[in-house]
């Protein structure tokens, strides 16, 4: 999987103070800092308590010993891969990289460097003669032949550590098992990925965050200092009421401290989802009020679940979810108290996703018309938020000293399956209700195991997993049947369960061509108050676009979750929301409430549309 780059990597390491630095100098002791060679994106963060304590344990399994001391100070960098990877930076040099496997669990990937602090633990290495050492300098691997000893519990596929004279020089991966290499003299043992005769050695310890907050004291108040001067020019040309979307995470809590810090005040709109850490919610609940920010709390209630009934478990190529339990909300909370729109300070960075390092600085969200957008961190790295937190002396979610990365919904699709299998382990009920849900909505154990429950159409690379693992997964989406009639033109005829009166509000959105006491008609659909309706082409192409819009209106009429995204969409004050949306006679049928209701944008438009014929 290519890295992809999003922006400057900026990691340093003070030699002198043992700190990791986010500028050329140290404020502490002057030095300049080496460049750390890390993977892009290079969005690195702090290692808390449980971070080591999982790296530490994967050591211990693999290789008989710790990599990371008790008093270094470790950051980790997330790479792209499978699932989980984190490359491990500690004394100025990347040891390792902690790697997350569907069936082993946690695998540690140590470097050169990080193999000299292993190897003492006694397993997980292969001796070769002093004299094999040069060929793999130049980029050989390990053939039985150059073997002088090894571990007896290697298994292929392990991380081995290549050794001569008892010294690391090289890391890699077994090729078979210990078994078999006692019993052949040929063939390669250890497929070699870096060669290294270089010895690294361990800094001396002892150092605290404070200490990396005042190694970094002036990148950070630099940093500050242009988020609060853009705060205040935004706001100044705004001239709309502004608020802070407060998730609760790490990012949104930097951003409702420098619009503090910028405009003296702030309100925190917080959206509890019905599917977030019950943590999260208390968190970021106690924070707006410590910090004094007003609070104002969007809830979706049982929508998540409800939405499920209709749409099918959500996807990361089908996030119906985001716009029903984020986005229809905080459209209803903005409609009730900033009627004439608002600037919401959003803690977006670059260096999150190839998405967000494309998006402008201000922009406007689609599905919330009303509201401008503005990222003050838009050029921050993890680690400039975390230092900028640890220098404002705030508390963060306690989920991240857990070893969580990422904080939402539990169980959202975009989440790795490190972080569901760490879900098993802090919150086991919820683990549990994920994995009923699945099984509902019919994935096998091995699909929810391998994560393949995280996409609607398994993608090219979920594909060869799946098929490397012996699975073999069905594309699920939903599936319309219409009659069809053939004539001078085609009809397509449908039944629908909703009352007319519902179907006629709906479809108001569309423009109503016809009212009478017994149908209403819109351009070549025709919705009958006996719960017929029919839709008229004169070709298969334009009759499929018609059924679409038809059932589109009937999926409204029928299944409307009060959500609240077709709000944010009406520029005409038209749309009621009680226990569905109704629109009224002030709508203008400009159709944009009806083209990003969830329903339509992704049950409907996904589906497959299937025309029987009408039988004689």
């Amino acid at each position: 999987m290519k890295a992809p780059y999003l922006g400057r990597l900026r990691l340093r390491w003070c030699m002198q103070c043992n700190l990791p630095l986010l500028t050329k100098r140290c404020a502490i002791c002057g030095d300049p800092g080496e460049s750390v060679a890390i993977t892009p994106p290079g969005d690195v963060r702090p290692a808390f308590a449980r971070d080591v304590e999982i790296i530490n344990r994967a050591a211990e399994k693999q290789f008989g010993t710790r990599l990371l001391s008790e008093d270094s100070l470790v950051v980790l960098n997330r790479a792209p891969g499978e699932d989980v990877l984190d490359e491990i930076i500690a004394d100025g040099a990347v040891l390792g990289a902690l790697r997350y496997d569907f069936e082993k669990g946690y695998v540690l990937m140590p470097s050169p460097a990080g193999a000299q602090r292993l190897v003492k633990g006694g397993k997980g290495y292969v001796e070769v003669a002093p004299d094999v050492e040069p060929f793999l300098a130049k980029g050989a691997s390990v053939l039985l032949p150059g073997v002088v000893d090894f571990d007896p519990e290697i298994r292929r596929g392990d991380e081995v550590i290549v050794t001569c004279r008892g010294r690391a020089i090289a890391v890699g991966k077994a090729k078979m098992n210990a078994e078999d290499a006692a019993s052949r003299t040929k063939g390669m043992f250890v497929k070699v990925r870096r060669y290294s005769g270089e010895a690294k050695d361990e800094l001396p310890g002892g150092r605290s965050w404070d200490d990396a907050v005042r190694a970094n004291q002036q990148v950070i108040e630099s940093y500050e200092r242009e988020a609060v001067r853009f705060i205040r020019e935004i706001a100044e040309k705004s001239r709309k009421p502004v608020i802070v979307a407060f998730s609760g995470g790490k990012d949104s809590l930097a951003t409702l401290l420098l619009v503090k810090k910028a405009l003296g005040e702030a309100t925190a709109l917080v959206v509890d989802t019905g599917v977030e850490f019950p943590e999260t919610i208390r968190f970021a609940e106690e924070a707006a009020r410590a910090i004094g920010a007003e609070l104002l709390v969007a809830r979706a209630g049982d929508r998540f679940w409800r939405g499920v009934e209709y749409f099918g478990f959500p996807g990361r190529d089908y996030r119906w979810c985001c716009k029903v339990v984020k986005l229809g909300p905080t459209a209803k909370v903005i409609k009730e108290h900033f009627p004439q729109g608002c600037l919401a300070f959003i803690g977006q960075r670059r260096y999150e996703s190839e998405a967000r390092a494309a998006s402008r600085r201000v922009w406007r969200n689609p599905w919330l018309r009303s509201q401008l957008a503005a990222s003050p961190i838009q050029e921050w790295t993890a680690l400039h938020v975390w230092l900028f937190l640890l220098k404002e002396g705030v508390a963060f979610n306690p989920l991240y000293q857990e070893g969580n990365y990422r904080l939402g919904c539990w169980l959202c699709p975009g989440s790795e399956m490190a972080e569901i299998a760490m879900l098993r382990q802090s919150h086991p009920e919820l683990w549990e209700k994920l994995r009923d849900l699945l099984a509902k909505q019919g994935f096998g154990e091995a699909e929810f195991l391998h994560g393949l429950w995280r996409w609607r159409t398994l993608p090219r690379g979920q594909e060869q997993l799946a098929r490397k693992a012996g699975l073999r997964v069905r594309r699920r989406r939903a599936r319309f049947v219409y009659t069809l009639e053939r004539g001078e033109e085609l009809l397509a005829r449908t039944r629908f369960s909703a009352a007319f009166e519902d179907i006629a509000s709906f479809a108001r959105a569309l423009g109503i061509k016809t009212e009478s006491n017994d149908f209403i008609e819109v351009e070549g659909i025709r919705f009958y108050r006996d719960g017929v309706a029919v839709a008229v082409a004169g070709d298969r192409a334009t009759l499929q676009e018609k059924v679409r819009r038809m059932q589109g209106v009937i999926e409204r009429a029928e299944h409307c979750l009060a959500c609240g995204v077709c709000v944010a969409q009406c520029r005409y004050n038209a749309i009621e929301i009680k226990e569905k949306a109704k629109i009224t006679e002030r709508c203008s049928a400009c159709g944009a409430c009806h083209e990003r209701c969830p329903l339509v944008r992704y049950l409907v438009a996904k589906a497959e549309v299937v025309f029987e014929d009408a039988q004689d």
